[in-house]
C-alpha cells in the first residue's frame, strides 16, 4: 500500500477484543501510519471474560484491557481508539451491530477497511464470526444509499471503502510486506501484559506465523489477507 495523494489516507479496524487488530493487521497498521494514513481503531468488546486468574472480576479486567489496548495502539501510531464495550463472548451479527458497523463507516470514511474473516474454518470464539460478517454487512449498508436512509438525512452520507480486508483468512490473496514493522507490532502486542506475560513463546509462534504468511509472496515476512473489492 502506498500514499500517493495529497488527502490523508484513512484506515479503520475493527476487531471483536483487545489484542485482535494487532495480531490480526498490526505490522500492516504500523506501516500505515508510517506513511501519514490516519488510523481508527475500534474494539467491540471489553475483554471481560479473557482470564484465567480467579482473583480477578470482570470489572477490573476490562479496566487493565482498555489500558493495555490504548497503550498498543499508542505503540503502532493508531491515532484513535473507540471501544463500544460490549460483553466478551456474547456478540451475535444482529441488525443492529450491523447499523453500528455502517456508522462508523460512514462517518470515518476508511480508504482500507479491516476486520476478522468470519469464514475461517473452525473459528472457535463467537465473538470473531459475528464482528466479522457485522462489519462485512455493514460495509455494505454504508455504501448504498437505500440502506439506512436517516444517516443520510443527518450529513453521514454512503461511503464506499476501496478494500475491505479479512485477516486470518481461510484463502488469503494478498500479503502485505511487514520486514519493516515486525518489531513494532511485537512491541504493540507485548503491551497486553494480561494476556500474553504468562503465556510462554507467543512471541515466536508470532514469528513463524509471520514467516509462513510472507513466504508466499516472496517477503521474510508479512501480514495475509483476503482482500475483497468494495
Amino acid at each position: 500500500m502506498t500514499n500517493t495523494e495529497i488527502e490523508p489516507r484513512r484506515a479503520l479496524v475493527i476487531g471483536a477484543h483487545p489484542d485482535d487488530n494487532e495480531f490480526g493487521c498490526g505490522g500492516t497498521i504500523a506501516g500505515l501510519a508510517g506513511q501519514g494514513w490516519d488510523i481508527t481503531y475500534i474494539v467491540c468488546t471489553n475483554g471481560n471474560k479473557g482470564s484465567h486468574d480467579p482473583h480477578i472480576s470482570s470489572y477490573q479486567l476490562s479496566e487493565i484491557r482498555e489500558a493495555e489496548q490504548r497503550a498498543a495502539a499508542g505503540v503502532l501510531g493508531v491515532n484513535r481508539v473507540i471501544f463500544l464495550r460490549y460483553n466478551d463472548g456474547e456478540l451475535e451479527p444482529t441488525p443492529a451491530l450491523r447499523a453500528e458497523m455502517a456508522l462508523y463507516i460512514r462517518h470515518f470514511k476508511p480508504h482500507a477497511l479491516f476486520t476478522h474473516d468470519p469464514w475461517k474454518q473452525y473459528m472457535l470464539h463467537p465473538d470473531h464470526r459475528a464482528v466479522g460478517f457485522a462489519v462485512i454487512e455493514g460495509a455494505v449498508n454504508a455504501r448504498d444509499h437505500l440502506y439506512m436512509p436517516g444517516l443520510g438525512q443527518i450529513g453521514l452520507v454512503v461511503w464506499r471503502p476501496q478494500a475491505l480486508y479479512l485477516w486470518t483468512a481461510e484463502q488469503p490473496d494478498y500479503t502485505e510486506d511487514i520486514s519493516a514493522t515486525l518489531e513494532r507490532k511485537l512491541a504493540a502486542l507485548r503491551e497486553h501484559h494480561s494476556q500474553l506475560d504468562a503465556v510462554e513463546g507467543w512471541d515466536q509462534r508470532v514469528r513463524r506465523r509471520a514467516a509462513d504468511q510472507g513466504q508466499g509472496a516472496g517477503f521474510t515476512v508479512g501480514e495475509a489477507f483476503r482482500k475483497i473489492g468494495l
